[in-house]
């Protein structure tokens, strides 16, 4: 008969597996002669501050969970919680279904930290929730205050992102409104589920905001310099390849943000400087977090052994 303590122990050395089967294939697509002519075209500087940015980036998802785990009164030193956090993060933005692997990762962490399996699915949910919200109010405040049309070949169903500006300030605003004035508790099979409280729903479009913006700036710095290109208006075609990236499911937005930043910047500046620019965008962002990430794991799950065989030995 299989128990939380045989299986935990299976998920979490399948999730190992799968992170370094992950990783065998992402740097297969890794020439290395081309990987360091494309370096060799960005400068050391902006090399050094894209990679200080990423850490900044990974920290700031940190809070995703720490959000999460205040509004539902739970309070764990921010430590566990970040380990939690990059763990789930680092996984399921290379491995899809990301939601299904970033909760599966942290059910596994946080279980070992004496939380309910209930609450850690209230915690996923929270932070996807909290993703998008912040995509909305970021996106809305870019989109809706610059003027990045879409190119013809993207197939798009609102060309004008000007409306689709303002449409998603006026969710972002009614969602923030809602949480102020909506304090009814839904109950749903036994479980009680409520609107965050003001504060909480505002750290999620804060946090959430911060996060896209820390990201979209390691790739704006490992771009060569492009007349007319000011950051507002790349964030703009940053967040519509994040976005085309989530609708298509792929890992990583894997050829879909390549195919939107070539087809948006290809007038002003050379392809292959732009695929130079992602390529060392997702070593950064992807490749070495999954890294750390399965080291961290392979830790993790040693020193749950250990704590089993001395349970079993007392």
């Amino acid at each position: 008969m299989f128990t939380r303590r045989k299986v935990l122990p299976v998920i979490g050395i399948t999730l190992f597996i799968l992170a370094l089967l992950v990783l065998r294939n992402e740097i297969q697509q890794f020439s290395w002669s081309t990987f360091v002519s494309h370096v060799n075209l960005i400068p050391n500087h902006q090399l050094i501050l894209a990679l200080v940015m990423t850490a900044i980036s990974y920290l700031v998802l940190t809070l995703y969970d720490k959000l999460a785990l205040v509004n539902f009164g739970i309070h764990l030193p921010w430590r566990k919680v970040a380990k939690a956090s990059f763990l789930g993060f680092a996984f399921s933005q290379n491995i899809t279904p990301s939601l299904l692997v970033g909760g599966t990762i942290r059910y596994r962490v946080y279980t070992t930290m004496g939380i309910s399996g209930f609450n850690v699915t209230k915690v996923v949910g929270f932070c996807a929730v909290t993703l998008w919200l912040g995509f909305m109010t970021l996106g809305g405040v870019v989109f809706a205050g610059t003027s990045v049309a879409v190119p013809n070949d993207m197939d798009w169903l609102l060309p004008n992102l000007q409306i689709l500006g303002w449409l998603f300030i006026l969710l972002s605003l009614t969602y923030l409104i809602s949480c102020r004035n909506i304090r009814a508790t839904i109950a749903f099979r036994g479980k009680l589920f409520s609107l965050p409280t003001l504060p909480i729903a505002a750290g999620q479009l804060v946090i959430s905001s911060m996060d896209l913006a820390a990201s979209s700036i390691v790739l704006y710095l490992l771009l060569p310099p492009i007349d007319g290109l000011t950051y507002p208006v790349f964030l703009a075609i940053y967040l519509i390849g994040f976005m085309g990236g989530i609708i298509s499911q792929v890992p990583g937005g894997l050829g879909v943000i390549e195919t939107i930043l070539v087809l948006m910047l290809g007038s002003f500046v050379e392809p292959t400087q732009i695929l130079s620019a992602v390529l060392v965008y997702r070593l950064y962002y992807f490749i070495l977090p999954l890294l750390l990430g399965s080291v961290i794991l392979a830790i993790h799950e040693i020193r749950q052994r250990r704590k089993q065989r001395e349970a079993g030995s007392e």
